[in-house]
């Protein structure tokens, strides 16, 4: 009896769903009323009218400088495969493991794009973090895009049990590791008035089964921080895209059907194509959020409306349904 919510928590529940109605009814229409007729007009424009131009000089006589930060494997690996077929760009892929990532660009053959490998270990002092941005900006740069894309769950090792060490682990690489690296970059961006940064969140972190609670917890910090930062760092000429994943077909997810995940394999989308997303967004200007597969994130979002008595029992029946396996991670 003692988790049958109260007759006055109950009637809150009910205030604050009405007022989610209201506030996504207002959202809606601003978006039809306001915000689709200009995207038609900008769909009309010349390409050359919404390029972005970069005010620095040394930036405009070279081409574009990408460093992608988690390029070994995965998202990572097929956001470099959509840079290397251009041959003015220079790619800088970082890994914490490099003989891995230097198999992988081997794979690859000649690219018409220089490929420089490097290495980062997030789970560093922000400071050595820092300093290795900086080095690689001054070796290599100036840096015109970042992505951020590295990061840790528990689904990859069956026999870690959730506790508090697994919790620091990702907490100092998927948000202290990630900050450090985007806020480096972020400063050396903001002196040239120019750059475009990609940090990688999650769904997950929109809403998720309680028992992705260390990672999806990581993730929404990451995809507040990511959309927070877009809107601080237009005033300096930078565009930043947040990238929310839904199920894709990685290393990690695998690991989470082989632990009991009950989501069909017709869920898990290609990383490819994400990856092919995630570029045309950051290059065409005009998303905050890069999201794929669509209907995943259309779902994660509604299920935002939610007031906290169906949200708790949300994220229990998701559990129970061993969405995202049997693991606590």
């Amino acid at each position: 009896m003692r988790t049958i919510p109260t007759l006055s928590y109950t009637i809150q529940n009910i205030l604050m769903s009405m007022g989610t109605i209201f506030v996504s009814f207002s959202s809606l229409m601003f978006t039809l009323m306001v915000v689709l007729p200009l995207s038609i007009a900008r769909g009309m424009m010349p390409r050359d009218m919404l390029m972005k131009v970069p005010t620095n000089m040394a930036m405009r006589s070279r081409g574009k400088v990408v460093l992608i930060v988690g390029a070994s494997r995965g998202i990572g690996m097929e956001v470099l495969k959509q840079y290397v077929p251009e041959p003015t760009t220079t790619v800088i892929a970082v890994a914490k493991d490099p003989d891995n990532l230097r198999n992988a660009i081997i794979h690859l053959g000649d690219t018409p794009a220089t490929v420089q490998i490097e290495t980062i270990d997030l789970s560093g002092s922000p400071k050595e973090i820092a300093r290795a941005v900086e080095e690689l900006d001054r070796q290599y740069g100036p840096i015109s895009h970042m992505y951020a894309i590295s990061g840790i769950s528990n689904h990859l090792k069956n026999e870690t049990a959730f506790n508090l060490e697994v919790m620091e682990k990702m907490v100092k690489v998927n948000i202290s590791g990630i900050i450090a690296l985007t806020m480096s970059m972020y400063d050396l961006m903001r002196k040239r008035k120019f750059g475009k940064i990609c940090i990688v969140g999650s769904v997950a972190g929109i809403y998720g089964p309680a028992n992705m609670i260390g990672y999806a917890s990581t993730k929404s910090f990451i995809n507040t921080f990511g959309t927070s930062l877009r809107t601080l760092a237009s005033a300096n000429n930078i565009e930043v895209v947040t990238v929310e994943p839904g199920f894709i077909d990685s290393r990690m997810t695998r690991m989470m059907r082989g632990q009991g995940s009950s989501a069909p394999d017709s869920n898990f989308a290609d990383a490819e194509d994400m990856a092919a997303r995630m570029k045309q967004g950051v290059e065409k200007g005009g998303v905050a959020v890069v999201t794929w597969p669509v209907g995943q994130s259309i779902q994660m979002n509604a299920l935002k409306g939610l007031n906290p008595i169906c949200d708790d029992l949300g994220r229990w029946v998701s559990t129970q349904l061993r969405l995202s396996g049997k693991k606590i991670t």
